[in-house]
């Protein structure tokens, strides 16, 4: 009984023991494996105190060590700016196709802007020329809307009306045409820089060559009403020189008289596309016109019509003849016209009345001075309806045949005076009545 009792020997080693409030844990450690751990602790710390020492003492391998870490940061940091680089580069090649689809769109805007401000000035030519001619003109400056094709937009709504080509003033908008931005930012035309890289250029290329064919008729439109504009300056030109007018001092004349009941400041007006073939076309047109205007203008100024009414019966023409007083030749300064005692007597131009009442001769005479040296002369009158200083218009009544004068019965001396010197009224009349032929 004396040895049952007795305690276990120890086991060689180390223990060791974990121990906590809840519980507790011994690990043991067997001699050799104990003093293989202290003894490679402290080689491990000889190691490291070593190798801390051996890179203390080496500075080239420090200096190695930085310079790669230095170099790799520096290539990091060139690789980063060639990326930002590349970025930029993209973006500014964004924003140049970016503006040069603008710029072209607004090249295009003022361009159609143009083409609109000639079809109005069109139309106003054509209303100079002749009302018949605008149809003509109209034909050349704006074709149906077919002829120049229409770019449908990318999404048109079905209760929008297709607009039609504007005739009036040869308005030149078909659809798709107007470049001016609408309230979305987008013109009508469908243009739109978020479309593909070659559907915009192909749009701007189609519209370039409409605004191309639309300016080649608007010039054919010049040139056609070139043609009526200068064949009436040209009869009128005729005319005149048939008649031995005046011609180029009643232009002159025509153009420094201003026009009554106008006015209103100065604004100097451009025409649209100051050079190539429009501008020559214009100013060719214009010369035609304006000549045609002024011939227009100087035609009441004019002594082609006729005295009196009815046919005209001439009972002493112009020149010389047997004096009906005296009977010796003489020169007669005018022509004598039959007609009734009392019949009314007639302007045959606009001017201003020299005299009215006894003149010598005459008799009664009224004297009208109608500008550019031309004077017309009316004699041997009952009476006189008009008085010194009095405007009067082609046409009216200045007075009545009567018989006042050397005369011997009832008739109207006639004269017309260039420069004060008397020559025949038969070569106004005749060109008066090719006038009235013509027109």
């Amino acid at each position: 009984m004396r040895g049952a009792f007795s305690a276990k020997p120890p086991k060689p080693g180390l223990t060791l023991h974990l121990a906590s409030q809840r519980a507790s844990r011994q690990f043991h450690l067997s001699p050799a494996l104990a003093a293989a751990l202290f003894g490679a602790a402290p080689l491990l710390l000889l190691s490291c105190l070593a190798l801390g020492a051996y890179f203390m003492f080496r500075d080239d391998m420090l200096a190695s060590l930085m310079r790669r870490q230095a170099n790799m940061q520096f290539a990091y940091e060139d690789r980063i700016a060639a990326l930002r680089a590349q970025i930029d580069t993209l973006a500014s090649r964004q924003m140049l196709n970016q503006d040069s689809f603008e710029g072209k769109v607004a090249q295009l805007a003022v361009r159609q802007a143009e083409l609109e401000s000639r079809s109005a000035l069109l139309a106003s030519l054509a209303a100079k020329v002749d009302p018949d001619v605008t149809s003509v003109a109209a034909t050349h400056a704006a074709a149906p809307e077919a002829a120049y094709g229409a770019l449908p937009a990318p999404d048109p709504k079905p209760d929008q009306a297709r607009p039609a080509l504007a005739r009036d003033g040869f308005k030149p908008v078909p659809e798709g045409f107007d470049l001016r931005p609408t309230e979305g930012g987008a013109s009508s035309s469908g243009l739109s820089e978020n479309d593909s890289p070659a559907a915009p250029d192909q749009r701007l290329k189609t519209l370039a060559s409409r605004f191309d064919r639309i300016e080649r008729r608007q010039i054919d439109a010049l040139n056609a009403l070139k043609a009526p504009a200068a064949e009436k300056a040209e009869r009128l030109r005729e005319a005149f020189a048939e008649a031995g007018l005046p011609v180029e001092r009643m232009i002159r004349q025509e153009q420094s008289r201003a026009p009554e009941g106008v006015g209103g400041p100065f604004v100097p007006a451009d025409v649209p596309g100051a050079d190539g073939d429009f501008a020559s076309a214009y100013a060719s047109l214009s010369r035609s016109i304006d000549l045609m205007n002024d011939l227009r203008g100087a035609l009441p100024f004019a002594p082609l019509r006729k005295p009196l009414p009815g046919p005209v019966e001439v009972t002493s023409p112009f020149g010389y003849r047997i004096d009906p007083f005296f009977g010796r030749p003489a020169l007669h300064t005018g022509m004598d016209l039959h007609g009734e005692y009392g019949e009314a007597v007639h302007a045959t131009a606009a001017g201003r009345v020299t005299v009215a009442g006894p003149a010598g001769g005459y008799g009664n005479m009224v004297e009208i001075d109608h500008g550019a040296g031309l004077a017309t002369r009316y004699g041997h009158l009952s009476r006189i309806d008009v008085a010194p200083g009095q405007w009067v218009k082609a046409g009216q009544d200045i007075g009545a045949i009567g018989s006042t004068g050397r005369s011997t019965g009832p008739h109207l001396h006639y004269e017309v005076r260039v420069d004060g010197a008397p020559v025949d009224p038969s070569r106004y009349l005749k060109a008066g009545r090719l006038i009235s032929a013509s027109q």
